[in-house]
C-alpha cells in the first residue's frame, strides 16, 4: 500500500509496495479459466487501479466464492483510498474462507487506515495465528503499538517481521520510528539514563540506514536521509549541545512561523500533531531536526519547513551562546 498522534503514516502508506502482493495459504486456486480475475490482478500489480476494480468487480460477480479477487479487491479499493469497500471485500473473502490468513492480514490493514485499532488488532491476531510466519500482521500489530504508545512492543514486532524477511524494508523504518518516539517520551519523563537513550539512537540510525539501503529511491528519500544525518549527531556521545536545565538562560524565540496545509491534507481532513525534536544552535540557526513523529500528505514536512525558519535568541551559560536542545509541537486542526 503506498502513504494520529504518535502514528507516522508513512510507514503505512508504502506498505502495499511491500506487502500482500500474493495471497498465502489459498489452497486449490481457482481454475485459470477466470480469466477476468487475473486480468484484474494483472492490473493491479501494474498500478492501473481504476481498471483493476472493474475486472475484479466482474470476477466477484462471476464467482462470488473466489477469495483471491474479494483479496486483490479490496487491496485495490485500499490504492483507491475507499477503505470502506476495501473492509468489505476484505470480509467478504473471509466469510467464504474463515482460516484465510492473508485476508485477515488485509481486513487488519484496511481498519487501521480508518483509525479503528482495536479491529485492526484483533485481525492481525487471528491473522498471526493462522500463520505466524506471514509478515503482514506483525507489521500492522507494530504500527498498532507505535501509534497507542507501547514503543518496546512496536520494536518486537518490527524485529519479528524483520526475522521472517530480512529484506523487507518497512520494518525497518518501523523499528527506526518506534525508537526515535520512545526515546521522545524518555526526555519527557527523564527517568531514562542517557547512555540508554543514546543507544536507542544508535539503533534507530542503524535501522533507518537499512531501510534507505534496502529501499528505492522517492520523493521521501532525502527526508529520510537528514534524518539518519540527525540520528548519528543525536547517537553522539560527545554532542555539544545542552538541555534546559544545564543552561544559565534558555534559548528564547522570536518568531516561530506556522506550517501551512496541504491541499490534499485539507481534502482529506488529516489532523493531528507533529512533534520535532531539534538543536536551537550557539549561532542562531535550527539544527539537527528530528520526526519523533509525524502526519501524512506532507504535513510532516511543513512542519519541519516551518522549524528550519525559526528566529531566536540562543541559550547562554556563563555569559557564552551555547547550543540547546529543544522540542517542538505543531498542531494541525482542519477548519
Amino acid at each position: 500500500m503506498s502513504r494520529p498522534h504518535l502514528l507516522n503514516w508513512s510507514l503505512l502508506i508504502l506498505v502495499v509496495c511491500c506487502l500482500f502482493q500474493a495471497p498465502r495459504a489459498l489452497g486449490q486456486s481457482p481454475p485459470a479459466r477466470y480469466e477476468e480475475r487475473e486480468r484484474g490482478i494483472e492490473l493491479y500489480r501494474q498500478n492501473q487501479i481504476d481498471q483493476a476494480i472493474d475486472w475484479l468487480k466482474r470476477a466477484t460477480k462471476k464467482n462470488k466464492a473466489d477469495i483471491e479477487a474479494w483479496y486483490f479487491l479490496g487491496l485495490a479499493f485500499v490504492q483507491k483510498g475507499n477503505l470502506k469497500e476495501a473492509t468489505k471485500s476484505f470480509e467478504t473473502s473471509l466469510k467464504v474462507k474463515p482460516t484465510f490468513a492473508a485476508g485477515h492480514a488485509g481486513l487488519a490493514y484496511a481498519l487501521l487506515l480508518r483509525d479503528k485499532t482495536s479491529e485492526a488488532t484483533r485481525a492481525a491476531h487471528a491473522a498471526v495465528k493462522l500463520d505466524p510466519n506471514l509478515i503482514d500482521p506483525h507489521y500492522i500489530l507494530g504500527a498498532v503499538q507505535l501509534k497507542v504508545g507501547e514503543y518496546d512492543n512496536a520494536i518486537k514486532s518490527a524485529e519479528t517481521a524483520i526475522r521472517i524477511n530480512p529484506k523487507f524494508a518497512p520494518a525497518y523504518l518501523l523499528k527506526s520510528r518506534a525508537l526515535v518516539s520512545f526515546n521522545g517520551a524518555a526526555i519527557v519523563r527523564a527517568n531514562v539514563p542517557r547512555t540508554e537513550r543514546l543507544t536507542r539512537y544508535r539503533e534507530a540510525a542503524d535501522a533507518l540506514h537499512k531501510f534507505l539501503e534496502l529501499s528505492p529511491e522517492t520523493e521521501e528519500t532525502k527526508t529520510w536521509q537528514q534524518q539518519l544525518a540527525s540520528l548519528r549527531f543525536y547517537a553522539g556521545t560527545a554532542t555539544s549541545a545542552y538541555s534546559g536545565r544545564e543552561v544559565s538562560t534558555k534559548a528564547r524565540i522570536l518568531n516561530k512561523p506556522e506550517p501551512q496545509y496541504s491541499d490534499i491534507a485539507l481534502r482529506k481532513r488529516i489532523h493531528g500533531t507533529v512533534v520535532l525534536r531539534a538543536i536551537f544552535a550557539d549561532d542562531g540557526k535550527v539544527k539537527h531536526i528530528l520526526i519523533v513523529s509525524g502526519l501524512p500528505y506532507g504535513l510532516t514536512e511543513a512542519a519541519v519547513r516551518a522549524a528550519s525558519h525559526i528566529r531566536f535568541v540562543p541559550a547562554t551559560l556563563d555569559g557564552v551562546p551555547v547550543s540547546m536542545f529543544i522540542q517542538l509541537e505543531y498542531n494541525f486542526n482542519y477548519p
